[in-house]
């Protein structure tokens, strides 16, 4: 009998995945797996789970359940011990932007459906300096907001508690000056904002990087200039419209080499993210790690190619 394992967490996204478990269990047996659970017991359990006991002789297939966080434990993992083995995404948390913009469903039973119906596809993998990413890798203005939003706050208001935790940091904002190598192409600049994408958004706008593809080796970065306090609503506007890229205040360029250097990280030490976690120090040096993971997809997506 096929092997597979549920590796999940268990207060994601307003404990959802309790009554699911059944479900998943039943399903997993009538297409022929053994499955077996894992519950994440504090932050990192699930990387280091996945590094510790989970390989090709005795997995046929992970199932992650949890928000972008969850899921970043589970890739990074995986990544890090160049563990090929298809993956199934259950997005269950508070904010699930990659499987959002991977097309990927909000149901248990449409992903489940999607080991029958989808398609299994290579997809891209980012890393910054020692850290993986799947969606985005982001430094400067609200990069920190996921990590100090209140438990409760995020319970009481999911993914509200963000924009709520936002909007205090637009007061006390200060900007980067920063020197972006994109391949062969080097900007100096202050910026608020730099984020770089290998999925389609973040914090639920998922028109920040509306071309991007999750396939194509490529990251999409979006970085937005020093703007005026009163010029910001007009800015965001245009952002939730996806018609920001074309403003001049911001620079937009794609590539799969991209180093981050910050020339008043000491004065102010800004913060960056990786899917929704504490990233790596300044200096930031991305790649693109082609083709990296397997991921059950569905075929109408049109970032993916079938393999």
């Amino acid at each position: 009998m096929k092997q597979a394992i549920l590796l999940y967490n268990a207060y994601a996204g307003h404990r959802m995945i309790v009554n699911e478990l059944d479900k998943i269990t039943e399903k997993l047996q009538e297409l022929g797996y053994d499955l077996r659970l894992h519950r994440s017991r504090t932050v990192g359990d699930i990387k280091a789970y996945t590094k510790a006991y989970i390989n090709k002789n005795n997995t046929d297939l992970i199932l992650v359940s949890g928000g972008d966080g969850t899921i970043n434990e589970c890739i990074s993992a995986m990544c890090s011990k160049n563990l090929d083995v298809p993956l199934l995404i259950l997005p269950l948390g508070t904010a699930n932007d990659f499987a959002t913009s991977a097309g990927i469903p909000a149901q248990v039973e449409d992903c489940l459906e999607l080991i029958n119906k989808g398609k299994l596809t290579y997809i891209d993998v980012g890393q910054a300096n020692e850290r993986y990413f799947i969606n985005v890798c982001n430094m400067g203005l609200f990069s920190g907001v996921s990590h100090t939003v209140d438990p409760e706050l995020k319970k009481k208001f999911g993914r509200l508690a963000y924009y709520f935790k936002g909007l205090e940091e637009i007061q006390n904002c200060q900007a980067m000056d920063v020197t972006l190598r994109v391949d062969d192409e080097v900007l100096h600049d202050q910026y608020l904002l730099i984020l770089v994408f290998n999925g389609k958004g973040a914090g639920g706008m998922l028109k920040l990087a509306k071309n991007a593809d999750i396939t194509d080796g490529k990251f999409d970065v979006v970085c937005i200039k020093n703007v005026k306090l009163f010029d910001m609503p007009s800015l965001m506007f245009k952002v939730l419209q996806g018609e920001h890229l074309k403003d001049s205040n911001v620079d937009y360029l794609t590539g799969s080499h991209i180093q981050i250097e910050c020339h008043n990280q000491e004065m102010n030490h800004f913060i960056t993210d990786v899917d929704g976690e504490t990233g790596p120090e300044l200096p930031m040096e991305i790649r693109v790690l082609q083709n990296k993971i397997r991921v059950y997809l569905p075929k109408d997506n049109k970032d993916s190619t079938s393999l």
